[in-house]
């Protein structure tokens, strides 16, 4: 008999990249999430910048504690995909979120939304 997949465990933090010292926030959901390989998993960023012009950033910590940019998003995008990382954008709700399909065991990991302003 063969023994089920081993769960994953993503955990996202929420970070402003470039931000000031205002008490505009940025939150994620969900916090940490435990999946089982081959699933795909979606996390959601919503903001309170008042930016007009930015880009929203996904970051990935790996085991040896290295924060490697996997995908961002322009204010003006709807959406935009890189390798099997794929980010939304919903722009008047000033939120967005990243999609992970077909999860594999090396996914585990910390996983940061930033967002910075850009100038236009």
């Amino acid at each position: 008999m063969q023994s089920a997949a081993p769960a994953l465990l993503c955990t996202v933090v929420a970070f402003i990249l470039f931000g000031s010292s205002n008490t505009q926030s940025i939150t994620q959901s969900p916090s940490s999430v435990q999946i089982q390989e081959g699933e795909s998993v979606t996390l959601d960023c919503r903001f309170t910048l008042s930016y007009t012009y930015y880009v929203m950033s996904w970051f990935r910590q790996l085991p040896n504690g290295r924060m490697t940019e996997i995908t961002y998003i322009y204010s003006d995008w709807m959406s935009n995909s890189q390798g099997r990382y794929s980010v939304s954008h919903q722009k008047g709700n000033k939120a967005g979120s990243l999609t992970i399909p077909d999860l594999r065991h090396t996914d585990s990991g910390t996983y940061f939304c930033a967002v910075g302003e850009t100038p236009r």
